[in-house]
């Protein structure tokens, strides 16, 4: 719901960044980063896309960051964070209707 709620009130050009500290929650944010810059993720694209793909994020970074030696010997805990960036390159339809006074 984040992930949905972000990508709308995001103004285009605007970057959002997330660091996730689980292999869980860093597929979650991998697959919806992939979908909503039109990579489609279905595993059957047989039967046509499913999951929604559309492009409204450009990938800052193709792979994900991860913390380097230095930082993991001054903090341990920081060696499962890895984080993801994106940017927006359009507005939806909907958030342009929605947010005109």
């Amino acid at each position: 719901k984040f992930l949905e709620a972000a990508a709308k009130i995001l103004s285009p050009g605007g970057r959002i960044l997330i660091i996730s500290f689980h292999s869980l929650e860093d597929r979650i944010i991998k697959n919806f980063f992939k979908c909503k810059s039109g990579v489609c993720i279905c595993e059957n694209k047989m039967f046509g896309c499913k999951c929604g793909a559309e492009r409204i994020f450009e990938l800052i970074n193709r792979k994900v960051i991860t913390p380097g030696e230095s930082e993991i010997l001054n903090n341990p805990r920081a060696r499962s964070a890895k984080l993801r960036a994106a940017v927006k390159i359009v507005e939806d339809s909907q958030d342009s209707r929605d947010n005109k006074f």
